[in-house]
């Protein structure tokens, strides 16, 4: 048998890019989402994340399988604008499937996989006006990561994919970027989906060379990588 994917958000964007790459290389793959564009190829489990008290419900199917890995990769932009403008319920969203889903997940998880991967951002750590519950949640999801490392069995990481042509970064880029003046150095740093996410596999394959906890973006990882 070949090995096991768990990976959320499989729809669009890197989830489905990485789905891609991985079952060309022979893995069964179990993806969770609102969407499965490769029908039989994976096994999916359709859920919305926001509805946390659902999550162990409807992996209930899969609690004998045991995964090689986990990817964490569902998540949600909110609004490019100045933290005053954000409702405290635009932030619970937010926080809900940036954090407390995975949070959820990581639990169920449990002793059902080797190892963890969370897809953090670069935003979690620049703290870059306008990015709000963003940066929040992400630096969070890098906290929750680094707290568990020292409570759970498997290896866990947070990876930040850097800039990668998807539609979360085509929307960031058409904010304004004389008020927000991150957005141009994101649209000048982007690559290709394609090429974005050989570099998140690949910096998946290289997560092993760091401690466990360790927050991880894949743009200062080894060159030979680019």
């Amino acid at each position: 048998m070949g090995k096991k994917l768990f990976i959320t958000g499989i729809g669009r964007g890197i989830g489905k890019g990485l789905v891609e790459l991985y079952l060309k290389e022979g893995w069964e793959v179990f993806g969770v989402g609102r969407s499965n564009p490769f029908g039989k190829e994976v096994e999916f489990v359709y859920l919305d994340l926001r509805s946390f008290e659902k999550i162990w419900e409807k992996l209930e199917g899969w609690s004998q399988t045991k995964f090689d890995l986990a990817i964490l990769n569902a998540g949600i932009l909110g609004e490019i604008k100045e933290l005053r403008e954000w409702s405290i319920w635009e932030l619970e969203e937010v926080m809900g499937v940036n954090v407390w889903a995975n949070k959820v997940l990581i639990d169920w998880l449990g002793k059902r996989v080797e190892k963890i991967v969370a897809i953090s951002s670069g935003a979690g750590v620049n703290g870059n006006r306008g990015w709000g519950g963003y940066s929040i949640s992400k630096a969070s999801l890098n906290m929750l990561v680094k707290i568990y490392s020292q409570e759970i069995t498997p290896s866990i990481y947070a990876l930040a994919p850097g800039v990668i042509e998807t539609d979360m970064v085509r929307k960031v880029i058409s904010g304004d970027k004389t008020k927000f003046p991150s957005l141009h150095r994101v649209d000048q740093g982007k690559v290709s989906l394609q090429k974005g996410v050989e570099m998140v596999k690949r910096g998946i394959e290289l997560l092993d060379r760091y401690p466990s906890g360790s927050y991880v973006d894949v743009r200062d990882l080894p060159l030979a990588l680019r």
